[in-house]
């Protein structure tokens, strides 16, 4: 068979982590990939487990960083560039230390793994199994890498077996792509969980804001534009909006120059369609959230579920219709 029909037909498959398609088919699949790409390409991945990070680069320049040290709360990714140069993540800022780039985390049964005071959960990371970077199965420069980690609440954190008191196990898949013609720099997130064989009913919940989550360049404060694939207005300043959407924009300036981030919501998410929490004031946030606040989530010990979103960064702004073009695209390569 051609090697990439058979990329194709598997990329779906460990993306949307469909039953029966384990770590042997992921690990066939890289073997795969990794002889597609042994030829040179633009993009490369250099993990360095001693410091914690994980660094993407196109053509020698950093477009994505990943943070998973072992003494952190969570994993995240750090740093995010345009293919300008411009980062558009901001880690730990002095008013709210805990918002880390864009990360994801949520309340499981009433333990706080968003903010990092109190008695807050951990994100252990455990692995960082699966790595690779090749020409994707469409042409484009992609380089993916698979983290598992353990979530702990924290009675659990000291367990000698971390695997066995986790509440939730998290297969943690992060795949960027380059498409210089439309100076596109992609991140697909993909994270599949399985609840924890000793941890009975679990309740998934959370404010307004929790789920995958974005603190903006500080020069979007109060200015930045926010557009939705719904058409519905925002509400003036010093507001909190929650709009069900597919897609989310925001637009602003670096340096003088147009910057703009759309986050895609997949429908096979469990609720459909993402509901996008925006704030402008005093500091600019984009999450992407399954409206925990309104009704949580409810699992059962083994019981598995999937989340999947897409970011996309440009320096220059984009139109509506390239935008949902973009999401069309989207859709239709994980149908």
């Amino acid at each position: 068979m051609n090697l990439h029909l058979m990329l194709d037909l598997l990329t779906p498959r460990i993306v949307r982590g469909r039953p029966g398609f384990g770590i042997f088919a992921c690990a066939f699949y890289l073997t795969l990939v990794c002889s597609a790409g042994a030829a040179d390409v633009p993009i490369t991945l250099d993990s360095k487990p001693d410091q914690g990070v994980l660094e993407v680069r196109y053509k020698g320049q950093k477009v994505l960083v990943y943070a998973f040290a072992t003494n952190q709360f969570k994993p995240y990714v750090r740093e995010l560039y345009t293919l300008r140069g411009e980062n558009v993540t901001r880690d730990a800022p002095p008013d709210h230390l805990h918002h880390h780039g864009l990360m994801y985390a949520v309340y499981v049964n009433g333990v706080n793994f968003w903010e990092e005071r109190g008695t807050p959960g951990v994100q252990r990371h455990a692995d960082l199994p699966m790595k690779v970077a090749t020409m994707g199965a469409n042409g484009m420069p992609t380089a993916s890498f698979t983290e598992l980690i353990q979530w702990l609440s924290p009675s659990n954190q000291p367990a000698s077996d971390p695997a066995a008191a986790a509440v939730l196990h998290e297969r943690r898949i992060l795949t960027v792509s380059v498409d210089e013609k439309s100076q596109e720099v992609a991140l697909c997130w993909d994270s599949q969980f399985q609840v924890g064989s000793n941890a009975g009913k679990i309740t998934i919940s959370g404010p307004n804001y929790d789920g995958l989550g974005m603190r903006l360049p500080e020069s979007f404060n109060h200015v930045a534009k926010f557009e939705n694939s719904a058409d519905q207005p925002y509400p003036g300043k010093n507001t909190q909006n929650v709009i069900t959407a597919r897609w989310t924009s925001v637009s602003g300036q670096m340096d003088g120059r147009e910057v703009m981030l759309v986050m895609f919501g997949c429908a096979d998410n469990a609720r459909g369609d993402t509901a996008f929490y925006t704030m402008l004031d005093p500091f600019t946030y984009l999450s992407a959230t399954q409206a925990l606040d309104k009704k949580p989530l409810e699992y059962a010990a083994g019981d598995k579920f999937s989340l999947s979103y897409l970011l996309t960064v440009y320096p220059a702004n984009k139109t509506r219709g390239f935008i949902q073009g973009r999401c069309e695209r989207w859709e239709k390569e994980r149908s």
